[in-house]
């Protein structure tokens, strides 16, 4: 198919600006429970409840998995985990070319995370991500309402949002140990 659209390439691989994880990019949830099978890639980020309009997963047992279309040179993703209460929840993302070989990108696990969720993550190519729920304050479920990848809200962190240092201005989250919108993640060079 002819597309006037200019593409970066990496490596011989897309560098996407826009989200590939959607129904319409041929994206597709392979793991994980939904009243609508791809709830999680629909866009639908306002119309969820108690009963639909995420997917989800028992702790302990199974995951989310999405599938891309294809290989993409992937750096960020963003998740909206459930929040129609004040739950959170612990939760780490695992991502893969071959679905037999997993590279953890992100550890949430002892950190209260809730609503929006921003991962900034070594560029590398992708097809495989898999979002495993640890803890929820309020169940043993681990509930996702949309994901997203590459991240659409693109926002660069300066070194002082790393836990330890000072949140950037109008920041919901704070330092340390719990997120309750974008979580900050430092660029590699900002670790501590």
């Amino acid at each position: 198919m002819y597309s006037s659209k200019t593409f970066l390439l990496e490596s011989g691989m897309l560098v996407p600006t826009e989200n590939v994880a959607t129904v319409g990019a041929s994206a597709t949830v392979i793991e994980g429970v939904s009243r609508s099978r791809n709830a999680l890639l629909n866009g639908d980020t306002k119309n969820y409840d108690w009963d639909s309009g995420y997917t989800c997963h028992q702790l302990g047992s199974g995951a989310i998995v999405i599938q891309l279309a294809q290989p993409f040179v992937i750096s960020s993703m963003r998740l909206l985990l459930w929040d129609c209460d004040d739950r959170s929840y612990s939760f780490y993302v695992e991502v893969s070319n071959d679905q037999q070989h997993w590279r953890t990108v992100a550890d949430h696990t002892k950190v209260t995370c809730k609503s929006w969720q921003t991962i900034l993550i070594a560029q590398q190519p992708i097809v495989f991500i898999r979002i495993v729920g640890t803890h929820n304050t309020a169940n043993e479920v681990f509930h996702c309402v949309h994901f997203e990848c590459p991240a659409q809200n693109q926002v660069q962190q300066p070194c002082e949002a790393w836990p330890g240092g000072r949140a950037e201005a109008g920041s919901r989250a704070s330092p340390g140990l719990r997120s309750q919108g974008t979580l900050l993640v430092a660029r590699p060079e900002c670790r501590r």
